[in-house]
């Protein structure tokens, strides 16, 4: 005999399901995103770019937020970067963390973790060669004045989010380059330990124009610093920190805002310096960066 009953409740059932699987479905798709990195195989000291692209990464649904990347024991904040426009005249935006990788970092394979994901990176020697100086005993020795090193390194820790650079960064002198980046070196017959050159010096002449390498705001403005000399850092944006040793004169103030090219000071010979020249540093998240990669790359 035919059963009403349950062809009733058999129905409301198939009615009931037919209601959810639409509600599923008209439900927005997950945001996709893709997690991106310049390059896998670097050098010891080259900058890398990690990016998350993807409908996650828009201004209405940021996935960088949330998100960070860790890499040799070091966490990295995510930002907005607006790319530029289309042909439509729409802009996308993606989410980027800068990296630098230390120049004392072991050659090997690295993991960089981005949220669950795992992408492995092999870092290959930078090729730093070794230089032989020799010193006075008064400047034999990494003495620092009061306040000093905790100056600079409150410096190097600026973090903010606006990106206030575009395109390749300027060498800050038109001198020649005398130093490199990432050398060892002997002192007085001596082999520094846990050292390497964390710049690049430029041989000015005293009193030649040092400029600003891009736009970003003086954080430090550092008179008779022992080691350091006279020194401005100014703050890029997003990480980067860009520093001036041993100045001569300094014509910037704390706070202000600066273009790529315009003049902070001359170059001179102060703190521990054996003559007149400019140790030009870029910081990348508290580590120093090849600065020359920069002046030949966009970031």
């Amino acid at each position: 005999m035919f059963d009403r009953l349950a062809l009733s409740r058999a129905r409301s059932t198939f009615v009931a399901l037919a209601a959810a699987a639409q509600a599923l479905w008209s439900l927005p798709l997950p945001a996709l995103s893709a997690v991106e990195v310049s390059s896998r195989n670097v050098r010891q000291g080259d900058t890398i770019e990690i990016s998350l692209t993807g409908a996650s990464a828009t201004s209405d649904n940021s996935a960088g937020a949330n998100a960070s990347a860790t890499f040799n024991g070091n966490t990295y904040k995510f930002f907005t970067v607006s790319g530029k426009p289309d042909a439509d005249g729409t802009s996308t935006t993606k989410e980027t963390a800068l990296l630098a990788v230390p120049a004392d970092l072991d050659p090997g394979k690295y993991p960089l973790k981005v949220g669950d994901e795992t992408i492995s990176l092999t870092v290959r020697a930078g090729l730093f060669p070794l230089q032989h100086i020799r010193l006075a005993p008064s400047k034999d020795n990494f003495d620092t004045s009061a306040g000093e090193e905790e100056a600079i390194d409150k410096a190097k820790a600026t973090l903010s989010d606006e990106r206030m650079w575009s395109g390749p960064f300027s060498a800050p002198s038109k001198a020649r380059t005398s130093t490199g980046f990432g050398l060892k070196r002997m002192v007085n017959g001596r082999l520094l330990k846990d050292y390497f050159h964390s710049g690049l010096d430029f041989a000015g002449a005293l009193g030649s124009p040092i400029t600003a390498c891009a736009g970003g705001k003086v954080v430090l403005v550092g008179r008779g610093f022992k080691l350091h000399g006279n020194t401005v850092a100014i703050d890029h944006g997003q990480g980067v920190v860009s520093f001036y040793i041993h100045m001569n004169s300094i014509k910037v103030k704390e706070g202000d805002l600066v273009k790529q090219g315009q003049t902070l000071g001359t170059v001179g010979q102060t703190g521990r310096a054996t003559g007149p020249h400019l140790h030009f540093s870029i910081y990348v998240n508290k580590v120093a960066a090849n600065p020359s990669n920069w002046f030949a790359s966009s970031f």
